[in-house]
């Protein structure tokens, strides 16, 4: 269902200047000053197709927008963010924005990025309300080519369309017999899911109160996997889609998810796939917190990152080894934690690293639960396995980007972070 629609935007001088011939044209100039201020004015209007602009209203099923004069829009040259904004000048769906900027470098004619409603990127902190979402998470970017300067006016050759960057979904939240349940924090996991721009990452979304229907505004997951996390009432509901999941930037959509109560504490035999990211005791039964695993006088050790299909899988451990060590020390410390019941504490093999980045979506979604699980996050850097190459070298997990393998002497320091194998 189409909602956050594009709006079709034309940059104007500050004069509208109508019916002049190219003999009648101020004298212009290709060469603007950096420390110059500019004016630009900009008309922002629906467009065909019930295009929309901004702040954001359900009526019925359709989302509707309108400008506030209190927004902003933000001027970007390349990466660099220029001085000023732009405003409406009025409320509703049709309005015109004008502001000053400065800063501009560049030679024309050039390029020029338009973002709304905030100059940087960021999906967290969302309390699952629309108004919320249009304030700072309702993304749009327009690009707008300038080719000349009158005066203080910077005019561009013509009209742009703004394109909406994420798309905002409703979540209806249910038991599994259709009852609704409130939550008072949601987390969305899935590969791809950006936190900024480019970052990416679980979102946990916190309302002010609980409730059962969480709006939330979701960019870059496309045919992926979904879990949701849902805290409710101090229980812990899950739901998983694991079939392709493809939320359209610029479309809205509301959908009804039917959760189930994941059962506290449990033993590391009885987990699945719902119980990735609680902690395991040191008792060896898993709860939803350290905070839990605490009030119930044991001691949280590591966090369940890959269960597989026969319930069997691999828990990180919440903090780093102490130091750097050469693998013959990493495997020693690893296996030295104190014993856990049905697990065996080990250095990861090059095997297990993968089980425990996929299972936590990728290396942000791991060290996004390890967070919440009061864990410290891995770094981006080498980390010990026990898989050997030869006598003289061993391998390493290199987290640099994409997680890979690096050979590594044996007797080089490195990272490590042990984990349990049940």
């Amino acid at each position: 269902m189409k909602t956050i629609n594009t709006l079709c935007v034309l940059l104007l001088t500050g004069a509208m200047m109508t019916g002049c011939s190219k003999d009648d044209a101020i004298e212009s100039t290709t060469a603007p000053e950096a420390a110059k201020t500019y004016f630009l004015s900009v008309n922002a209007s629906k467009g065909s197709d019930d295009n929309t602009t901004r702040a954001l209203t359900l009526n019925g099923k359709k989302l509707e927008a309108t400008w506030s004069t209190s927004e902003h829009v933000y001027v970007f040259e390349g990466s660099n963010l220029l001085g000023g904004s732009l405003s409406p000048d009025r409320d509703g769906s049709n309005a015109r924005l004008n502001g000053e900027i400065t800063g501009l470098t560049g030679s024309l004619p050039q390029d020029l990025t338009l973002l709304f409603p905030r100059s940087t990127w960021s999906y967290t902190g969302q309390i699952g309300t629309l108004p919320d979402i249009a304030a700072k998470f309702d993304y749009a970017t327009a690009t707008a080519n300038v080719d000349q300067i009158d005066g203080s006016h910077i005019t561009a050759t013509s009209g742009v369309t703004f394109s909406n960057e994420q798309a905002i979904v409703k979540f209806i939240l249910q038991n599994g017999s259709g009852t609704a349940i409130s939550a008072s924090s949601l987390r969305i996991s899935s590969s791809g899911l950006k936190t900024g721009k480019t970052d990416t990452g679980d979102i946990t979304i916190t309302p002010t109160s609980a409730t059962s229907e969480i709006h939330a505004a979701l960019r870059g997951i496309s045919g992926k996997a979904l879990t949701l996390t849902a805290t409710v009432d101090g229980y812990i509901y899950v739901y998983q889609k694991t079939s392709a999941t493809t939320f359209t930037h610029g479309k809205y959509y509301a959908i009804t998810v039917k959760m189930h109560q994941v059962a506290y504490p449990v033993a590391l035999s009885a987990v699945t796939t719902d119980y990735i990211g609680s902690v395991v005791g040191a008792n060896g039964h898993v709860y939803p917190t350290a905070a839990a695993a605490t009030a119930a006088s044991t001691t949280a050790v590591a966090m369940i990152a890959y269960v597989s299909s026969t319930g069997h899988g691999r828990a990180i451990a919440l903090n780093d080894e102490s130091g750097t060590k050469d693998q013959a020390d990493a495997k020693t410390a690893a296996e030295g934690h104190a014993a856990v019941t049905g697990a065996t504490w080990k250095l990861p093999t090059l095997v297990d690293w993968t089980y425990m980045l996929t299972g936590c979506t990728d290396f942000i979604g791991l060290n996004s639960k390890l967070g919440s699980a009061s864990g410290t996050a891995v770094e981006a850097d080498y980390y010990w396995s026990q898989d050997v190459v030869d006598d003289d070298e061993g391998y390493c997990v290199d987290l640099h980007g994409d997680p890979d393998s690096s050979k590594q002497y044996k007797t080089a320091p490195q990272r490590v972070r042990a984990c349990l194998s049940f």
